[in-house]
């Protein structure tokens, strides 16, 4: 077996490879392409290889190429899982590759990235899309506060929320440099919420089994089913629910030291879509009269009780997450009555 590392940059790839002995066998740069790929493998010799490298923007083609090659063996690790690498001293592409390389032929990598494929891959790929929309609609929508607030007008919090804001904000007071900012700002919000509609649209009309059955677990809809699938993929990848959790950005950062043991904010390392989503989801399950939902309402009472209302919608957010990952993981719809005794 070769030990192949590969360092990823925009413009070039630069390959390290070790034997079984830790003897360097190949070491060399190519342009970053399908061909220059191919080439550096084919340069690194016959034999069994297993390429390692960190994800990033340009995983979905070299995967897919790697994949095609034969005798060729992938594995993805996660920058977080390799953070010594970028922290070291004399830090290169070639030093980055070399010890990639050499944490593969020690089999001390860690855990491989999971590279999603066919119909998930697109959800995927939709999912983050949509949300790139969303964050510069937001981002616009927070502009168009900022600007108004300097002219003396102090909008509510949800005044973007309700339908006839832009009516609302064409009738203010304002000078007519601000209202000609106003209006291109609001033109492009507009654009922004038609692209969305269409990616939306495209992510519902993707069919996928595993989603109707998402959609059995009270609030999921159709647009919370398909960002749950297409970032869980296979349930049984996870270990447990914990696991689940903090994949979603739903478990919270542990503190420990000694006899002392202290919980805090929830972890922003996982998918943040997922706890988005979820996010939302807690909110509607609260205002829900459906009998199915009155087990995660009981569950939501408990913890408001003891922690309050926002702990209690994170809590209820990572109940949904799990109860989802249970619905995969069984395959059957969700069934309230397995809740009982969690909640009792």
């Amino acid at each position: 077996m070769v030990y192949v590392g590969l360092d990823v940059s925009g413009k070039s790839l630069v390959a390290y490879a070790v034997n079984e002995r830790k003897q360097r066998v190949f070491a060399g740069e190519h342009p970053a392409s399908r061909a220059g790929l191919r080439t550096l493998l084919r340069q690194v010799g016959v034999g069994p290889k297993l390429v390692v490298f960190e994800a990033g923007n340009q995983l979905k083609w070299i995967a897919e190429t790697l994949k095609k090659l034969d005798g060729v063996q992938v594995h993805v690790v996660h920058p977080n899982e390799v953070k010594w690498i970028t922290e070291s001293r004399g830090k290169t592409d070639r030093v980055d590759a070399k010890k990639l390389a050499e944490l593969a032929r020690a089999g001390i990598l860690p855990r491989a990235v999971h590279v999603v494929e066919g119909p998930v891959r697109e959800l995927r790929e939709l999912v983050s899309a949509r949300q790139q929309l969303q964050r510069k609609r937001v981002a616009l929508i927070n502009t168009i506060r900022g600007y108004v607030y300097q002219e003396g007008h102090r909008l509510p919090e949800k005044f973007f929320a309700g339908a006839a804001w832009r009516e609302q904000v064409a009738r203010l007071p304002v000078s007519a440099p601000l209202r000609l900012i106003l209006e291109t700002f609001m033109t492009s919000i507009a654009a922004l919420e038609a692209a969305e509609q269409q990616l939306t649209q495209r992510l519902v009309a993707i069919e996928e089994p595993r989603c109707s059955l998402l959609e059995s677990v009270p609030a999921i809809g159709p647009v919370a089913s398909r960002v749950l699938v297409s970032a869980l993929d296979e349930a049984r990848r996870f270990d447990d629910q914990k696991a689940v959790a903090n994949y979603g950005a739903l478990a919270p950062t542990i503190y420990q030291s000694g006899a002392v043991r202290q919980l805090g904010r929830i972890n922003r390392d996982g998918r943040g879509e997922v706890r988005r989503v979820l996010l939302q989801c807690a909110h509607t399950v609260v205002r829900m009269k459906s009998q199915g939902a009155k087990p995660l309402q009981q569950f939501f009472t408990r913890v408001m009780r003891r922690r309050g209302k926002k702990i209690a919608v994170v809590a209820l957010a990572r109940k949904l997450l799990t109860t989802a990952y249970g619905v995969l993981k069984s395959g059957q719809p969700y069934d309230p009555r397995k809740l009982e005794p969690a909640t009792a």
